[in-house]
């Protein structure tokens, strides 16, 4: 593989950038990565109850969790934005039971699964990185679970914006602007409503001043507005990850074998 190409694109993602690894942790997981591959809008990269002995990250791109019920209908569980790692739940499971699609272009870089059991094994300071992404993760779930479940499309659609822009390092003072390259379709997927009604409701957020979006563009012109409309606090989001967190124990998982994997996973990516 090209290392210089995978340091180059993983060193974009959250999970290089912890500030729980050090040099020698980032080198090694440059170093079982798989050559950074392009994908186009569409793709699915991890098939629900497939098997997949690859962990991928998206340094660039967007992508999507999501489930589909008997009926045909999407539920949308999860975006995934530039830098994010897609399955994490691959860390420990050879089969996950969502599927990963893509949204835009971008590029996917695989990790073997193993190969990560493996180094995580040898390095706490990997493994308490993984922990920490997960964590995240659902702290993100349990938020979109009660949007879902006791917020009105208003406040469901104006948390979206504010997590976004916090998960993308937009929310600096009481402005935020971002790329968000999801259809209205997607967010009603994602939001349990109709692409109809968040357009609604992207129209009324317009009307109070606090949406403007011009082609792919969002800008949130007055953030402490949308944050006490959607009853925003982004510290479900740990955007100040701790760098200094002590291992006082190695989990059980973790211990005993540190047996490399026979090979990377192809994965359906195109040009």
């Amino acid at each position: 593989m090209n290392t210089s190409s995978a340091h180059s694109a993983l060193w974009e993602t959250a999970l290089v950038r912890s500030p729980m690894l050090s040099p020698a942790d980032r080198e090694a997981l440059i170093q079982i990565a798989a050559e950074p591959r392009p994908f186009k809008a569409g793709v699915d990269l991890i098939v629900e109850g497939g098997r997949t002995d690859t962990i991928f990250i998206i340094p660039r791109g967007w992508a999507c969790r999501y489930k589909i019920t008997r009926q045909g209908a999407r539920q949308i569980t999860g975006i995934v934005v530039p830098g994010d790692v897609c399955n994490l739940d691959s860390f420990m499971l050879p089969q996950v039971n969502y599927a990963v699609r893509t949204i835009t272009p971008g590029v996917a870089i695989g990790l073997p699964r193993e190969r990560v059991q493996a180094l995580a094994a040898d390095s706490p300071a990997i493994a308490r990185a993984f922990t920490w992404l997960t964590i995240v993760e659902n702290a993100i779930l349990s938020e979109w679970a009660l949007s879902l479940g006791r917020k009105t499309a208003h406040e469901r659609l104006a948390h979206l914006f504010c997590e976004f822009a916090v998960r993308l390092g937009c929310a600096k003072g009481d402005r935020a602007s971002y790329d968000m390259p999801i259809t209205q379709e997607h967010i009603a997927d994602a939001l349990g409503l109709t692409a109809v009604h968040v357009n609604r409701m992207i129209q009324q957020l317009r009307r109070e001043g606090l949406l403007v979006t011009q082609s792919r563009r969002v800008t949130l012109p007055n953030m402490a507005a949308l944050r006490r409309i959607a009853s925003f606090d982004e510290g479900y989001l740990q955007a100040d990850e701790p760098g200094d967190v002590e291992a006082t124990t190695t989990a059980p998982w973790l211990r005993g074998s540190t047996t490399h994997a026979r090979g990377v996973q192809s994965y359906n990516v195109q040009a």
